[in-house]
């Protein structure tokens, strides 16, 4: 499990790629230390995500409503403070074709 850690100067350390979706499914969980987070969607086609928090790594809830993508394109959510200790984002409408790449960048 990858960890990233907002308090670094280099920004570089702060930001991960989540991985690219294709399916209605999550991405891989990311351990973090930080309070601000950039979740980026660049979408390909018509994508709905939910970006998610944990304290656990087991019982996730969402950080905001759904994101619904609508055509392709690239797309910024800004969360926080936010007390959470993982996440993740999980697609949960796609239509074949069609694909998320997530990266997070925090502080």
């Amino acid at each position: 499990m990858a960890i990233i850690r907002g308090n670094r100067t280099d920004i570089s350390e702060n930001t991960v790629v989540l991985g690219t979706l294709t399916s209605t499914t999550s991405t891989a969980t990311v351990e973090v230390d930080a309070l601000y987070f950039t979740f980026v969607h660049d979408v390909t086609g018509s994508v709905t995500v939910a970006d998610e928090g944990s304290l656990d790594g087991t019982n996730w809830f969402s950080l905001d409503e759904e994101k619904v993508h609508q055509q392709s394109g690239v797309d910024a959510h800004f969360y926080g403070p936010c007390y959470v200790r993982y996440i993740r984002s999980r697609v949960t409408a796609i239509g074949a074709g069609e694909s998320v790449t997530i990266t997070v960048a925090c502080t």
